[in-house]
């Protein structure tokens, strides 16, 4: 159980990283990719991953509780 404490924290402060000052300096650039700005790709695409890495991992946590 402390394992999968330690993994929600990890996500969670992997997603707060993402998502502050440096990685936003990164990807604040006046680049238009099919006329969106490439900090809202890196937004939805961080976001989606980020569920998706959640939904994996509460998958694997119900298939081993289930065993």
């Amino acid at each position: 159980m402390k394992k999968v404490l330690y993994l929600w924290l990890l996500f969670f402060f992997m997603g707060f990283v993402m998502i502050n000052f440096p990685f936003l300096l990164i990807f604040d650039k006046f680049q238009l990719i099919f006329n969106i700005p490439l900090i809202y790709y890196y937004l939805i695409i961080g976001w989606l991953f980020s569920i998706l890495v959640v939904y994996v991992f509460v998958k694997k946590i119900d298939r081993d509780e289930n065993d």
